[in-house]
């Protein structure tokens, strides 16, 4: 269960201590090419091969049905399953307002004055700090490079780059990856998979209990909880790529001649019409294994009736579950402790 009490508030160590966000001019697209180039080549496109590898599944319209919105809903449930007690209403209620008041108490005073930062150009920066991390993963070091560091690209590569998958199929693709968590939404909770017997009613008493609960008063308004996951996050991984100094004189004038240098490199080719935009669609498909998996589980009519007669319930508490969620991880690196605990001695119960 969620708990950030187990280190007071003036104890707790606060990693980031940023001092002014810099503003950075405008990533060099050399650099978002660099790291597009493996994915879009032919034989590594995704979308080419989830076209050419999907079967063809019947299934009811997601958009009459609750289908769409129960997969999206059983991604975050599944999630919050291994920190939150579903299955038991009162056990939930006191872990909500067990994580609500441990918030309060211990994580907004030791980091609440990181929601006075100027978001944009923090959020900026992170998406710098996570393409020198992606590039390096590549072999690529995008501080020292010399050159636009990416061979031209094989004779086929600028035949097309209209997506493989027509509208239809990317809705199914997208479908059929997110049911595998739906699977494990229904293991989580122990409930039998949808279309067997009884599972129906089953998931509804599960969801209308859920249903039945509101969230904890919070003195901190949601927006600003939001704000600072954000926050957490950017910090997390501009720490991650420029270590502990990031936001030191050194590290910034290092940055900047980096943008500086890619900008001025010459792409030995012309940059295809299209290209960038298909690499930010593949960013969003799901793996081949989860749409094969997807299918698999999709292959039953019984499956395809109980996703049409569903329709879940609005949740009330997936609010203050998801912003909790998202401070999860970038809390445990900013307090440097464990922030998720099943402990039943907490100070806060």
């Amino acid at each position: 269960m969620p708990c950030f009490c187990s280190v007071p508030a003036d104890t707790a160590r606060n990693m980031f201590v940023p001092g002014i966000v810099p503003v950075f001019p405008t990533i060099p697209i050399s650099m978002k090419l660099a790291l597009a180039l493996p994915a879009l080549a032919p034989a590594n496109r995704l979308d080419m091969q989830i076209a050419a590898g999907m079967n063809p599944v019947t299934l009811p319209s997601m958009e009459f049905s609750g289908g769409g919105p129960m997969v999206a809903l059983s991604m975050m449930l599944s999630l919050i399953s291994g920190n939150f007690v579903l299955d038991e209403l009162p056990m939930l209620e006191m872990q909500m307002n067990q994580a609500a008041d441990s918030l309060v108490r211990n994580v907004w005073p030791r980091l609440g004055w990181l929601t006075t930062l100027k978001i944009q150009p923090l959020v900026n920066y992170a998406i710098i700090a996570r393409l020198v991390i992606d590039l390096q993963a590549l072999g690529i070091d995008p501080i020292a490079v010399a050159s636009f560091p990416a061979e031209p690209p094989s004779s086929g590569f600028g035949a097309s780059f209209t997506p493989a998958l027509t509208r239809p199929q990317l809705v199914m693709a997208r479908f059929l990856g997110g049911l595998p968590n739906l699977l494990a939404m229904t293991e989580a909770l122990k409930l039998p998979p949808l279309g067997e017997p009884g599972s129906l009613s089953a998931m509804e008493n599960v969801m209308m209990g859920l249903a039945s609960l509101t969230p904890p008063n919070l003195v901190i308004p949601m927006p600003i909880l939001r704000k600072l996951a954000l926050v957490l996050d950017s910090l997390h991984v501009i720490n991650e790529a420029f270590g502990e100094d990031a936001f030191s004189p050194p590290v910034i004038a290092s940055v900047e001649r980096m943008l500086t240098m890619w900008s001025q490199f010459s792409i030995p080719f012309p940059i295809p019409v299209g290209a960038m935009q298909l690499n930010n669609l593949l960013l969003t498909l799901p793996t081949l294994e989860d749409i094969k998996l997807g299918e698999s589980i999709a292959g039953g009519s019984s499956f395809a009736m109980a996703m049409t007669q569903f329709k879940p319930p609005k949740l009330a508490i997936m609010p203050f579950l998801s912003v909790v969620m998202a401070l999860r991880g970038s809390l445990q690196v900013a307090l440097d402790m464990e922030p998720f605990d099943m402990c039943s001695l907490c100070p806060c119960a």
